[in-house]
């Protein structure tokens, strides 16, 4: 049973509440009013005026929930034990659940209505009838392999739906308002009864008699914290307490204040660290003053500058003047050095603190301060910032069992203790404030049974007082802002260890209309869902496994599910008995009774796991509601036509099934938005038909590629030709199109409408260029017809065989591109100059380009302004129309030319020319910003190495490989001031690395198969840490400076069978590691014979390694 504090506790968070509004529901019955068809009877006059008379009730009650929702939010916030606040908060969430169903049922018939304008306008324009399509029309699903009768290119389309939608009359729609408005009226009437009894309360309070609330609600346990600890010892933060201790006798930076946030999720252990520094005697005598103020989630300037004062000045008095205060502290602050630590700030209204600071004229002040939430910090330095995240496991075990044992050994103990606390601990996930509630639990009895017994439990069932786990992890929750509650609760559906894909959380919130469009922002739900990730993340509420992947702390699981009230419910076969009928989103693992669910009316989400039999359970009233359903079943192979009564499904995960087919009857579902197949299935021929399904996309037709996203397959059969992808305006994942060579004409394509589909911000274009008959004139045409959007931020061209470029290439429509790949597009001839005017492309690559020209435009500044990655691969590749200074002209290489007016990528960081054989019109002496430059076996170059590196001062790492190069010349390697790598590979004519002396910051060398190289620079390279040399045969000795190198940590020799010996001088103290492998072996025996000269002069190296 849950503890007297944990139930308290449950009582003090409302589960999470939208902000309600009536304005969308009646935008769709007065859109509904208006389509309808004027009454032929005096009974359809009669319904028509009923549902405008609800309508207009509808209208009236707007203001009436906005202000309910506020008013009852004002109660809960004085007394938060309430119960009947506490009831009509659920009641209106239950109000709001109906406003968002009798939403979709509308949007439905909207979509229907429109799907069949969309079909019947196409039917007009068409002037062929396919003979064979009414053999096939009532079939259910498809196989595999589609018979070659389908070979029609008539398009497809949905008849008149045979499922109707459950809101057939507009009786059923007046039932459904006048419900919802019968609801809102009763709540009104009960908030307006619970104001009344507020006020009459309030009044006793003010008269002195007594607070009749006080005896019936449970009383506040504010946490305050001071700057004394009971911790004689912190676990695994020695790293932090290091720098907060430098940062404190540290210099200031700017100004006379510094500031160093310490932050972290609740219970990490900010104030036990900042407790510990504030009391360290390193630091105790080495301010002047010192103050600690509890700031809490409560602003109050007057009370915290007052409670300063009182700190540092003992002749205060009681002034409740802020001027005279700030001047107060300003005088007790000149020439001072002050630590100040602000505990628990929840507001960057703290920054209002610096100000009297500023003007205090002391001689240092230092700021430490602990929050949850990184944009509380967001103006200050990132330089002192400590995120302090769970103890590692080694700390965590100590810290754990001095918690449990409490000053007693552990070792006394039965091994049987250590085992259970080590699986206790995983499930802790590194939190101190978990451990130590956890361990004085277990602490009560150290004795097997009991220890079992609180590992069974559930976490947040173990606490003991308002201090605990759930209350402090629950103020964070407390300042999440309503829309990021709705979404954080959601996320318990799922259990615990449950590894979040973040697109995929983000549809499903989108499905239960936890994320809404801003009209006023051209931000999609999806790029508002990912705001919505980050937030959470950044208070900790998600752990990160990636950019896109995350956990959930258990603590906080439980957290999500205790303030769900009971919304939420994750069922396990064997160990729960019952489904609570006010579940609204269900994981259900092993369930075999439909009837625990079918008592419940309102499922909106649906996990289930294991073998169900879905046409029974589709077809129970039940489900009718559900947003979200994802099936893990691998034994499932067929999927019921029963799918088409979920009317309001948006979300449907199948990938995790075996299913070969979907059927028609999927089709029906026009609110679908995202749909998720295993790849071996076949999509159904009018797929085309949710026309908001837009994610997700997955089989023969639509299926999942290597590089992740959608892929569609276009082939010269019925079913798969792309007029598919007409109506689909919602896909945003990454697109596909694959088999573009199956087009014949423009006309096709144009159907698509690309343009139309602005979700799509990553484009990949697939032709094959290994067919022969293709006809090069219909690929251009078909290049032409695939204009995307202009938000496209993404483009790849994969085996096109025309020779032109289309004309919204040679346009600056694509003024978002950020990227472009050509790949294997071997006649394209001429790149538009327009394309080194857009204004955000970043990474262009190039391969397999057998001709390819760049034209440039000379009368501009900037071609390429954005432009930081180039890469060629396989390519002959010109710049043609920049104009070249006379200065340059007889340069052997136009590559090294000068511009008059215009420079060619400005602002390049990353180049890499590989097997390229002609590259003629790079600025080499402009690309100042370069970092990184890799040339692989490109004649193109040869006869502009090495002179083209001269002046590429930002270089830190330069890869050559398969270069004609002889050596390095000095005045050349004397402007790469930045160069810290240097690797060189197959260059069969280098003879010295002479010059190399010259690069300042050289740290790290390479050379690989250079059979001539066996000359070093007369000047030791002081920086180097690493060198590598490998199959260089005609090396015959290594630098006589080697053992002059302070920093060299590893040296490697392998496949130089001409080297005989080290330098005189020995080996480096500083090495770390040495292998010699496959060289000389009598030099190799020499070096492993123990007391020899060549042994005891390598006896200081950790890591040796010789290998024949």
């Amino acid at each position: 049973m849950a503890s007297a504090t944990l139930s308290a506790l449950a009582g003090s968070l409302l589960s999470p509440l939208r902000d309600i509004s009536l304005e969308k529901l009646i935008n769709y019955l007065w859109d509904y009013l208006s389509s309808t068809p004027s009454p032929s009877s005096s009974d359809e006059a009669e319904k028509q005026q009923r549902l405008t008379d609800s309508l207009e009730a509808l209208e009236d009650a707007k203001l009436t929930v906005r202000l309910m929702q506020s008013r009852i939010m004002k109660l809960f916030q004085k007394h938060k034990q309430n119960e009947r606040v506490v009831g009509l908060h659920n009641k209106l969430k239950d109000v709001d659940y109906d406003i968002q169903d009798l939403e979709s049922e509308m949007n439905y018939i909207e979509l229907e209505r429109k799907l069949q304008e969309i079909n019947k306008a196409e039917e007009e324009e068409e002037e062929e009838a396919d003979s064979t399509s009414s053999q096939f029309s009532r079939k259910r699903s498809f196989p595999f392999r589609l018979p070659t009768a389908f070979l029609s290119k008539k398009k497809c389309r949905l008849p008149k739906s045979s499922q109707s939608s459950s809101l057939s009359t507009d009786e059923d729609i007046v039932r459904q308002v006048t419900s919802i408005i019968k609801q809102i009226n009763s709540i009104e009437s009960k908030l307006k009864d619970e104001i009344k009894l507020e006020q009459w309360f309030d009044q006793i309070t003010f008269n002195g008699v007594y607070d009749p609330r006080e005896h019936h609600h449970f009383s506040k346990n504010k946490r305050v914290t001071t700057s004394s600890t009971n911790e004689k010892k912190i676990y695994g933060r020695d790293d932090e307490i290091q720098r907060l201790i430098e940062f404190l006798k540290g210099p200031n930076v700017n100004g006379n204040i510094s500031v160093a946030p310490i932050v972290g999720m609740g219970g990490i252990g900010k104030t036990t660290l900042a407790q510990f520094i504030y009391n360290n005697r390193e630091i105790e005598n080495y301010f002047d003053k010192k103050a600690w103020i509890h700031v809490s989630h409560h602003f109050d300037k007057f009370k915290i500058t007052k409670e300063m004062v009182d700190i540092i000045s003992v002749q205060c008095g009681n002034t409740t003047n802020l001027d005279l205060l700030e001047r107060e502290l300003e005088r007790h602050l000149t020439e001072k050095k002050f630590l100040l630590v602000l505990d628990d700030v929840w507001s960057d209204e703290w920054q209002e603190f610096l100000i009297p600071l500023q003007s205090a004229q002391a001689q240092s002040v230092k700021i430490i301060m602990t929050c949850r939430d990184p944009k509380v910090t967001r103006s200050m330095d990132e330089d002192n910032k400590i995120i302090l995240e769970g103890l590692h496991t080694h700390e965590y075990w100590s810290f754990f069992m001095s918690c449990a044992f409490s000053g007693k050994n552990p070792d006394n103990y039965e091994q049987a203790l250590h085992d259970i606390g080590k699986c206790i601990i995983r499930k802790l996930k590194g939190s101190p404030l978990a451990a130590k509630t956890v361990g004085k639990l277990l602490g009560q009895s150290l004795t097997e049974k009991h220890w079992k017994d609180v590992l069974e439990s559930d976490l947040w069932k173990l606490e003991a007082n308002a201090h605990d786990i759930m209350p402090a992890l629950a103020l964070s929750y407390y300042h999440l802002p309503q829309h990021l509650q709705l979404c954080f609760a959601f996320c318990s559906v799922f259990p615990k260890n449950h590894l979040y894909y973040m697109d995929d959380l983000i549809c499903m919130w989108i499905a239960n209309g936890y994320i809404n469009e801003n009209e006023s922002s051209s931000k999609t739900m999806n790029d508002i869902g990912e705001e919505y990730c980050h937030e959470l993340q950044a208070m900790s509420f998600f752990d990160a496994d990636s950019s896109t992947w995350f956990r959930m702390h258990d603590l906080m699981h439980d957290l999500a599910q205790l303030v769900s009230h009971g919304d939420i419910c994750i069922y396990k076969s064997g160990k729960d008995k019952k489904i609570s009928k006010n579940v609204r989103h269900l994981y259900a693992q092993g369930l075999d009774d439909l009837g625990l669910v079918c008592i419940t009316n309102n499922l909106r989400t649906l996990v289930l796991e294991s073998h169900y039999d879905m046409s029974a359970f589709l077809n129970y009233e039940a489900f009718k509601k559900i947003r979200v359903l994802v099936i893990l079943d691998a034994n499932m192979e067929e999927f019921p036509d029963a799918i088409c009564h979920l009317k309001l499904l948006q979300y449907l995960d199948l990938k995790k099934t075996n299913i070969k087919s979907i059927p028609e009857s999927l089709c029906q579902l026009y609110q679908l938005r995202v749909l998720k197949l295993p790849p071996s299935h076949t999509l159904p021929h009018i797929f085309c038909n949710p026309i908001n399904l837009g994610w997700g996309m997955s089989g023969h037709k639509l299926t999942y590629n290597n590089e992740g996203g959608p892929a569609y397959h276009v082939k010269r059969e019925r079913f798969y030709v792309i007029a598919q992808l007409r109506n689909m305006n919602e896909v945003r994942e990454p697109l596909s199109i694959i088999g573009l060579e199956n087009i014949d004409n423009m006309e096709e394509v144009m159907g698509v409408k690309l343009k139309e589909k602005h979700h799509i911000k990553n484009l990949r274009l697939y032709f094959n260029d290994t067919v022969d008959h293709c006809k090069h004139d219909v690929q251009e045409e078909v290049l032409e017809g695939l204009q995307p959007h202009p938000n496209l931020e993404k483009l790849r061209i994969y085996g096109y065989l025309g020779s032109k470029s289309p004309s919204w290439l040679m346009t600056l429509a694509l003024q978002k591109l950020r990227k472009l790949y050509l790949i294997k597009c071997r006649n394209w001839v001429y790149l538009p100059a327009a394309l080194g005017l857009l204004p955000s492309l970043e990474e262009l690559c190039l391969c397999d380009l057998e001709n390819i020209t760049v034209e440039c435009d000379d009368s501009v500044a900037e071609m390429f302004p954005s432009l930081r990655l180039l890469e060629f691969y396989k390519a002959t590749i010109s710049f043609k129309g920049m104009s070249t200074s006379s200065s340059s002209s007889s340069s052997s290489s136009s590559s090294l030319t000068t511009p008059v007016h215009c420079k060619l990528f400005p602002r390049l960081q990353f180049l890499t020319v590989a097997e390229c054989d002609v590259v003629n019109g790079l600025q080499w002496a402009l690309y100042s910003a370069l970092e990184r430059l890799c040339i692989r076996d490109s004649l193109g170059l040869d006869n502009q190495l090495p002179e083209c590196l001269s002046g590429l001062s930002s270089l830190t790492l330069l890869k050559i490989s398969g270069a004609k190069i002889e050596t390095f010349p000095n005045e050349v390697m004397a402007t790469m001031h930045a160069l810290k790598g240097l690797c060189l590979k197959d260059c069969n004519e280098l003879l010295s690395v002479e010059g190399l002396q010259a690069l300042p910051f050289l740290r790290i060398l390479f050379i690989s198969s250079c059979p001539k190289f066996k000359s070093w620079c007369m000047e030791e390279m002081i920086e180097l840490v690493e060198l590598n040399i490998d199959a260089c045969q005609d090396l015959e000795s290594l630098p006589a400076w080697l053992h002059r190198l302070p920093l060299l940590k590893d040296l490697t020799i392998k496949s130089c069978p001409k080297l005989l010996s080290m330098p005189e001088g020995g080996l480096p103290s500083s090495l770390e590691k040495l292998s010699i492998i496959d060289c000389d072996p009598g030099l190799m025996q020499r070096y492993q014979q123990e007391r020899s000269p060549e042994w005891l002069m390598i006896q200081h190296i950790p890591q040796m390694n010789f290998n024949f």
